[in-house]
């Protein structure tokens, strides 16, 4: 019974928990959520234009499902990051031929973020690291996220990056805002093509949260032996529950 008691709390001590910071939109539209440190991504939501029953897609346009998007966090000691990954990219050209429409791809993807257990805030919120391309005689793809005070839904701040052919590509945007603990952020990706000669699409973009104030402690890492130290441990604790011989 020692034996068991000392291995009981030899592994809760070792052991500790992380917040996962990945996983597929799916999963996270159904109710997961990340958390990065102090920081928690939850109450994602995405719809694709084509998800309306009556949008049909023409071949050739994009339809976008959450099970093709990744979502992924990561940080520094001011600020964290939350990035969305499309694969396969998206890719849209020329016109249809039989209705003479452009093509086009256009979705939402809205979340909502939060600090818990610390006093530090939001100061500042930035869109860019993102593929989007447009090329030919007229095309665009953009990324456009309306910023909201959570708790009490005015508007803080609009991003916006995209190309366009024949402008000046804007691949950053960033604002500082006043410091606040929770932040919805509304999304609305898109691309269209105008004639046969266009191209449009991305892959992927990043928004980034400044944070002030003092971040909170790393978890401490596992080490790198502890399942040989697990599995010896198993051991003993197999020869502490061998009977004596008779």
């Amino acid at each position: 019974m020692q034996t068991r008691t000392w291995i009981l709390a030899a592994a809760l001590a070792l052991g500790g928990t992380n917040g996962a910071n990945a996983a597929t939109l799916t999963d996270l539209v159904a109710g997961a959520s990340l958390v990065e440190g102090d920081v928690t991504f939850d109450n994602f939501y995405f719809e694709d234009f084509f998800d309306d029953p009556g949008e049909t897609p023409f071949s050739g346009d994009r339809p976008v499902s959450a099970s093709e998007i990744e979502i992924t966090t990561s940080s520094t000691a001011t600020s964290v990051s939350l990035t969305a990954s499309i694969d396969p990219a998206i890719s849209i050209s020329g016109i249809d031929p039989t209705s003479g429409f452009e093509h086009i791809f256009d979705f939402f993807l809205d979340f909502e973020v939060s600090i818990t257990g610390s006093a530090r805030t939001i100061v500042g919120v930035s869109l860019g690291d993102g593929d989007l391309f447009a090329a030919g005689t007229d095309a665009f793809a953009e990324v456009i996220y309306d910023v909201e005070d959570a708790a009490s839904n005015p508007l803080v701040s609009n991003l916006e990056i995209f190309a366009v052919t024949g402008s000046t590509d804007q691949t950053s945007d960033s604002a500082a805002i006043a410091p606040l603990t929770e932040l919805l952020f509304l999304g609305a990706i898109e691309g269209n093509t105008f004639d046969d000669s266009s191209t449009a699409g991305l892959s992927t973009f990043t928004l980034t949260l400044d944070l002030a104030g003092t971040p909170p402690p790393a978890p401490v890492p596992l080490p790198a032996a502890l399942p040989l130290l697990l599995s010896g441990l198993g051991a003993v604790f197999w020869v502490g529950r061998r009977r004596p011989a008779v």
